[in-house]
């Protein structure tokens, strides 16, 4: 038995992704400048990675508890991983590290160091149990790149609350060896 074509009904044409971009210029550009603002916070609502690139091309300058949030927030991404894959080489999400470190140098620059160190604290926590939980420890090197600024902010403030922070900080250290030198060196200063 043959199908028959219904009359008026038309096959759609077949496309490449390559030709999706032109297609959604065009009906961008039948749109008012109001309704494409009104889409790309529509947008930007659902995809948060949408919405963090959008503050970096337009450069935005958050308010200190949105960027508290968001560094908060990257830690979480940045050490997730899922448990029943420990003693594994898991995936981890290494631009999540890096608006880490950006994010605590931002704080640092800003003369916010007690949500850097709070900051620091958390992601000493959270990252030394995914190392320890990993097969490698492939992480360390990120970790370490993100506490350094934190720590060496830490050590030009001084004082006997930089060593409490340092003692914070090694307790806080699941395997011992993340920054231990220059937290151990932090530690004996009064």
């Amino acid at each position: 038995m043959v199908k028959k074509k219904k009359v008026g009904t038309k096959n759609p044409e077949r496309v490449t992704d390559s030709d999706r971009f032109p297609r959604i210029e065009q009906a961008l550009r039948q749109r008012t400048k109001a309704n494409i603002v009104e889409l790309i916070l529509r947008l930007a609502k659902v995809h948060a990675s949408l919405a963090r690139d959008l503050e970096q091309e337009l450069a935005i300058e958050k308010p200190i508890n949105l960027l508290v949030g968001d560094i908060s927030s990257a830690i979480d991404r940045a050490t997730d991983f899922d448990e029943r894959q420990m003693n594994d080489n898991f995936d981890v999400d290494w631009q999540a590290y890096e608006d880490v470190g950006e994010g605590l140098k931002k704080l640092i620059e800003l003369g916010q160091l007690e949500d850097a160190k709070s900051l620091a604290l958390k992601l000493m926590q959270d990252g030394s149990y995914q190392v320890e939980c990993s097969d490698e420890g492939l992480m360390t090197d990120d970790i370490q790149d993100c506490l350094r600024p934190v720590i060496q902010a830490v050590q030009s403030a001084g004082g006997k609350e930089a060593a409490k922070w340092a003692l914070k900080m090694l307790s806080a250290d699941r395997v011992g060896f993340i920054c231990d030198k220059e937290l151990n060196t932090l530690a004996g200063q009064t």
